[in-house]
């Protein structure tokens, strides 16, 4: 008798386990919410295309016809039809400097499109505009930024005694569209104690008059570091996590959900760490801070790499080997071809921000450390220098450098040959496109044609099987990944002049740089980059089909709406939310 109540018991058990099982297994399948009537560009293997999403907890459950994913809805089920728009997986972002708050503080002196200023004239009155404008005080620095020195009409860069006598009074202090360096006017440059007697640092020139050790107020790659800044007022940790927030919305507003901070300082890593202690971010940041503080995070185990904590992650570590083409001075192994600022010889090659000694070290340093390399290389010089570094770091370590994906930066001017080195030696190329548009002419004119036509070479890239990304450096160039699409895949300058025709890619492919790509420089290409069932549901709707409209417009397609883990994190319209 026990025996047999105990076998009803048991079965009576495994038919309410079936039971619960089953409960469960319908519950993980139902979705959240389903769009339909969409034309989905999935970036699987295959660029495979399909007509409906369904999504819950955060993932892609199902990706197919409207007929079969339909099969997924539920009673609280959200169903969006789409009506034609275009799915895409998020934008994840290649290389930028999302850390860049604030810039509303200086002035803008970009040229068209970005800005107004088209001559020297120009500059200095948005400069004295800026200065009433902010009832900036005489005594007190102005700053500046996005001047660019190929698009003036003097084709020269402003000197102090261009700023000096509108600003007798004020400290000025210009920073070049590149970044690279600055124009500081006299008073600027003594209360930096700048003079004749200023020896150029490492990694950096003070550009001089023409025979004599003034001066001229042109402060190249390191010897901008020597001019003294405004002491900005300090922000609460609340103002610094609202500004956090904003920088968020203004990257999803261009459909991106994986952001990078391409140059952490040490204050940036603090804050972005405080940010995600507070549950403040809600895109994913990948955060690389300097290489000189390295060391220290290291031996700080409250800092992970490699690992998200909040939407946080320490992705790797960054150097700048060298620095701007357009501002002369990227490292090359042939000199440019036109006048260099600070150089008075005739072989004017730009040069390197750090030694070989210096890079095989960090390099070995991150290797051994499991941590990602990412290094600055726009000249083949500094290309050299870095393949140079993870040949002796798999020497020194004996580990393969290629399982820890070591980013080139820009890789702008690789030769034919140093791209057959990053495929046998597993090196991940982040080209910048947006380049062929901003200064492809300039190249052009500076470098030559050759070197200027294989600027970021995307298409020999893939005939190679390299994975590489693409960027937009934000703030050198504006934060739209659409612009960025359109340019890897025109490649017209601001004169129309096509930079590399050889080297246009198709749409897919220029999309596959900025999403799955992009999953795989930061080792996410399981859980990103595409859209299929299980990965993360970070998902963009656009106006338009990029790969079927005209390539020509692919810039003007707009973000209609950008999801992260299946929330809605930007809408166009919030009207029509």
């Amino acid at each position: 008798m026990k025996r047999t109540i105990l076998a009803v018991l048991v079965s009576l058990f495994f038919v309410a386990f079936r039971q619960t099982d089953r409960d469960n297994t319908r519950s993980e399948q139902t979705a959240d919410k389903i769009f339909i009537n969409a034309k989905v560009l999935t970036i699987d293997a295959d660029n495979s295309l399909a007509q409906s999403v369904a999504i819950g907890q955060g993932k892609i459950l199902a990706v197919g016809s409207n007929a079969d994913v339909l099969k997924l809805k539920a009673k609280n089920t959200q169903v969006v039809d789409l009506k034609g728009k275009t799915l895409i997986p998020g934008f994840i972002d290649g290389h930028s400097h999302f850390m860049g708050l604030g810039q509303t503080r200086n002035a803008n002196l970009s040229p068209p499109p970005m800005g107004t200023v088209r001559n020297i004239k120009d500059i200095v009155a948005v400069l004295t505009k800026f200065k009433k404008d902010n009832d900036i005080k005489d005594g007190e620095w102005i700053s500046a930024f996005g001047y660019d020195t190929d698009q003036l009409e003097e084709h020269r860069h402003p000197e102090k005694s261009d700023l000096d006598q509108a600003f007798p009074d004020n400290p000025v202090v210009l920073t070049h569209a590149s970044g690279h360096m600055v124009v500081a006017n006299s008073l600027a440059l003594k209360l930096s104690s700048i003079d004749q007697t200023t020896k150029d640092p490492d990694g950096g020139t003070i550009v001089r008059k023409k025979g004599s050790q003034e001066p001229t107020g042109l402060l190249q790659e390191s010897a901008a570091r020597l001019v003294k800044r405004a002491e900005a007022r300090k922000l609460t940790l609340e103002e610094k996590f609202e500004q956090l927030k904003q920088q968020q919305q203004l990257y999803a507003s261009v459909g991106i959900t994986t952001a990078q901070d391409g140059l952490s300082s040490l204050e940036s890593v603090e804050l972005l760490k405080k940010a995600a202690e507070a549950k403040v971010l809600y895109i994913d940041i990948i955060s690389l801070p300097y290489y000189l503080f390295l060391d220290k995070l290291i031996a700080d185990k409250s800092y992970q790499f490699g690992t998200y904590d909040a939407h946080l992650k320490l992705g790797g570590f960054k150097v700048t080997a060298d620095g701007s083409p357009q501002g002369k001075t990227a490292f090359f192994s042939k000199p440019y071809l036109t006048e260099v600022p600070g150089c008075n010889h005739d072989e004017c090659t730009g040069f390197a921000n750090v030694t070989q000694e210096v890079l095989n070290k960090v390099i070995v340093t991150g290797i051994k450390n499991s941590i990602q390399p990412y290094v600055h290389c726009n000249g083949d010089a500094t290309v050299d220098m870095y393949i140079k570094a993870i040949e002796n770091a798999n020497l020194q370590t004996g580990i393969s450098a290629a399982a820890h994906r070591p980013v080139v930066i820009h890789s702008q001017f690789v030769r034919p040959d140093q791209l057959d080195k990053y495929k046998q030696l597993g090196l991940v190329p982040s080209f910048f496109t947006n380049h062929t548009f901003f200064w492809g002419d300039v190249h052009v004119k500076n470098l030559g044609k050759e070197r200027a036509f294989f600027s970021s070479p995307l298409k020999s890239a893939i005939k190679r099987g390299i994975t590489f990304t693409n960027h937009t450096d934000f703030g050198i160039t504006p934060i739209s990944q659409l612009f960025l699409l359109g340019s890897s895949v025109n490649r017209l300058s601001r004169t129309n002049v096509v930079i590399g025709p050889d080297e246009r890619v198709t749409v897919a492919e220029g999309l596959r740089a900025i999403t799955i790509n992009g999953a795989y420089q930061y080792f996410e290409e399981k859980n990103k980059g595409s859209i299929e069932k299980g990965k993360l549901a970070d998902l963009v709707i656009l106006s338009d089909d990029p790969t079927s409209i005209d390539p020509l417009k692919i810039k003007d397609i707009q973000v209609l709406e950008t999801i992260k883990e299946g929330k809605t994190i930007y809408v166009k319209n919030t009207s029509k939310k």
